[in-house]
């Protein structure tokens, strides 16, 4: 009887080893494109299993929000810690920002285009933080039900580099949650783009048991986030500082003392950024001649990001949102020296931002357009906290590193 369990146990080894083979082969990721990526380029192995050099490198992608991997990448340069941006999209000629390597979806389906990625993280960088959880490899894609970018973190691994993921907000808020301490959350009614939101946090909250299992650091660019995630780590947004308080220096705000409040509300989503409550106050406001408002919600004039800081400039007040979060929008605004409304709950700290709520929204406007009080603060704030060096240092503090 033994020989014939011997023999059955045989049998079974060699088609399992046939079946290894050709799904070696099939997902074109098997020992010798391991050994590709880790030798194509000199230098490899002399991070291989080893502590960070004393300058780590990072890659980050693959969404670029809000422009925040291409400015963090920017900080952790200038500080020497020579880094990059990654940024995979529809068509890059629709692109608000710029990123170090920007490709389209349909280069990125290419699997060369994986595999140089691959290759550049491979030889030149140390930590890769993964925006979003969303994949940048997919050298395996291998099609075992499980969600992809588990396969980019086994081949972070496997190169012995560092892996991070950062959230920005709506790809991870717990939106019943949210809609339960926030009575003016936009979640408290159904729509189909808060179901296909629910359903991306949804996915991407089912990942973080396995990504705590792993000692995968999270990091969140808004305070409220740690109210969903207590093990995240704050990472600050960051703005361009300099280009935004040239604004600042050379378009004073109230430039003729008579003249109507002007008002800036550029929301990039309505639906999420209250337009349904502020858009209102505003269009009344305006026809008293309160104020002059200029509408760029969706369906009318639309800007570039490179023309935020004209828009801004003619504008002595920007409203922001009631979504209870501070993004980047209201920090560039600060840092031009304008005044900014927005929610401000308990979670989002101390901010030199006007509170409002949809109650007081109207009677805050009015108050403003007939004291027209100057900023006071905001410069500062933006300058200490998002200029960079907050979030640089938010990373050198996790991944431990000097600076």
């Amino acid at each position: 009887m033994k020989p014939v369990i011997s023999a059955l146990k045989a049998v079974r080894r060699f088609f399992l080893r046939k079946k290894a083979v050709y799904l070696a082969w099939r997902v074109r990721f098997d020992r010798e494109t391991r050994l590709r990526i880790l030798s194509k380029k000199r230098g490899v192995k002399r991070f291989f299993g080893s502590p960070f050099r004393s300058k780590p490198s990072f890659l980050i992608g693959p969404t670029n929000s809000a422009n925040q991997a291409t400015l963090w990448a920017k900080a952790l340069t200038k500080a020497g810690l020579a880094s990059q941006s990654l940024r995979i999209s529809g068509e890059l000629a629709k692109e608000w920002f710029t990123t170090d390597f920007a490709l389209t979806r349909e280069q990125w389906r290419d699997f060369s285009s994986r595999q140089e990625l691959a290759d550049l993280v491979a030889s030149t960088k140390d930590v890769v933080l993964f925006e979003s959880l969303r994949p940048i490899f997919r050298l395996q894609n291998a099609k075992d039900g499980r969600n992809l970018i588990l396969e980019d973190f086994e081949l972070m691994k496997l190169l012995g580099k560092k892996s991070g993921i950062v959230f920005h907000g709506s790809d991870i808020r717990d939106t019943e949650a949210h809609a339960k301490r926030n009575p003016f959350s936009p979640f408290h009614k159904e729509s189909p783009e808060l179901e296909k939101l629910r359903a991306r946090t949804t996915e991407n909250a089912a990942l973080l048991p396995e990504i705590r299992q792993r000692k995968i650091p999270i990091f969140v660019t808004t305070k409220d986030l740690l109210l969903d995630l207590p093990d995240a780590h704050w990472l600050p947004v960051a703005i361009d500082f300099d280009r935004f308080h040239k604004v600042a220096l050379e378009s004073p705000i109230y430039p003729e003392v008579d003249a109507p409040l002007r008002v800036l509300f550029l929301p990039s989503r309505s639906w999420l950024k209250s337009a349904d409550l502020i858009e209102p106050v505003l269009l009344k406001l305006r026809d008293e001649g309160v104020i002059s408002y200029h509408s760029y919600l969706a369906g009318e004039e639309s800007l570039t990001h490179a023309e935020v800081p004209e828009a801004i400039a003619k504008a002595d007040l920007v409203i922001d949102q009631f979504l209870g979060v501070i993004g980047v929008f209201p920090l560039e605004a600060l840092a031009a020296g304008r005044l900014v409304m927005s929610y401000v709950p308990e979670e989002a700290g101390e901010v030199p931002i006007i509170n409002i709520t949809p109650d007081t929204l109207e009677s805050e406007i009015r108050r403003v357009a007939s004291t027209k009080p100057h900023p006071q603060a905001g410069i500062d704030y933006v300058r200490e906290w998002h200029d960079g060096r907050e979030s640089l240092l938010a990373l050198a503090e996790v991944f431990g590193f000097k600076i």
